[in-house]
């Protein structure tokens, strides 16, 4: 069976998650990875203008909450975030080919305020909910909790790869530096489409009490099962071509709403669009020529079909 039509409507809040292949620890954290995940990301925001709400890396899989302008324009970017990732992971841990199981896995996130709330809270929340860490800013990989809190952006370097390998070919190995190619890359962090309007202390603020929550909610349940974190030292000694015997696996749902109602007016919407595609796709594969594809989908071996209308958006996610 086929994929799903990606299509979702314009400057949508996405939850993107990203699974390593086999669950392998691919991504567990070090100082030289945290600096080349937060580099590529940082390059993709800046040749795709990209907005970044949050952003939490985990060993086997990493989740982003991203305001695309359209499907196009997530394609485009989440192909060069995991296509450079799985370059610079292979070369850190000497592994060949993809790093990923499959396409990323995208969510639209109703307009409601408490669905938002709750993504972005689940976001930050990896590390803790899995028993790894006590706090969200414990966790020694790449997460975005402290850069809220603190409005800053997070810091990495992006390695330019093609000069340094021209390089190496007039210079040989031993003159060369990758360091000489390394340009540091900031991931600028946009606020919660919801919370878009408040004045940048009280959406920090705001964001400290959600921390505040996972905090205590992740001490409740240690308390009830027993259990202690991990911790950030046993986390950074893991190896990260480890593969877990057993992985949990659950279905991602179509859409992140916080009522029934909503949902079911996004499914709605959503099947009507798919209903078109579909038929469109049909009497394409008929050999009818001039099929119309519906706004906001990917015709098969043809290119993406636009949005008649889609407004500028302002860094602070504010109608331009």
């Amino acid at each position: 069976m086929g994929r799903d039509p990606r299509h979702f409507r314009p400057w949508t809040l996405i939850e993107v998650t990203c699974v390593t292949i086999q669950n392998r620890y691919l991504l567990r954290p070090s100082a030289q990875l945290n600096d080349l995940f937060v580099g590529v990301l940082g390059r993709a925001q800046w040749k795709y203008d990209m907005q970044v709400v949050c952003v939490t890396a985990l060993s086997s899989h990493w989740h982003a909450l991203l305001v695309p302008r359209d499907p196009d324009h997530l394609a485009e970017f989440m192909r060069f975030v995991n296509t450079n990732l799985s370059k610079e992971v292979g070369r850190l841990h000497d592994w060949s080919g993809s790093m990923f199981a499959d396409r990323y896995h995208h969510v639209p996130v109703s307009d409601e305020e408490g669905a938002q709330i709750r993504r972005l809270k689940y976001c930050l929340s990896n590390g803790v909910k899995e028993f790894l860490v006590d706090r969200p800013g414990q966790w020694p990989g790449v997460q975005s909790a402290e850069a809220l809190v603190e409005g800053e952006p997070l810091v990495g370097h992006w390695y330019d790869r093609t000069r340094e390998f021209a390089a190496r070919q007039l210079r040989g190995e031993e003159d060369v530096s990758e360091e000489d190619f390394a340009t540091e890359q900031r991931l600028a962090l946009s606020p919660l489409p919801c919370w878009a309007h408040l004045p940048e202390d009280e959406y920090r603020r705001r964001v400290a009490d959600l921390i505040a929550e996972i905090e205590d909610e992740g001490k409740q349940e240690r308390q009830r099962t027993g259990k202690e974190s991990l911790g950030p030292g046993e986390v950074l000694r893991q190896d990260p071509h480890y593969r877990p015997e057993t992985v949990e696996r659950s279905s991602k749902p179509r859409f992140h709403a916080l009522t029934p109602e909503v949902f079911a007016l996004m499914w709605q919407a959503w099947a009507e669009v798919i209903a078109a595609f579909r038929e469109a796709s049909a009497r394409l594969l008929s050999g009818e020529r001039g099929v119309a594809f519906p706004e906001g989908t990917f015709p098969p071996h043809l290119p993406f079909v636009p949005f008649a209308e889609t407004m500028t958006i302002e860094a602070r996610g504010q109608p331009a």
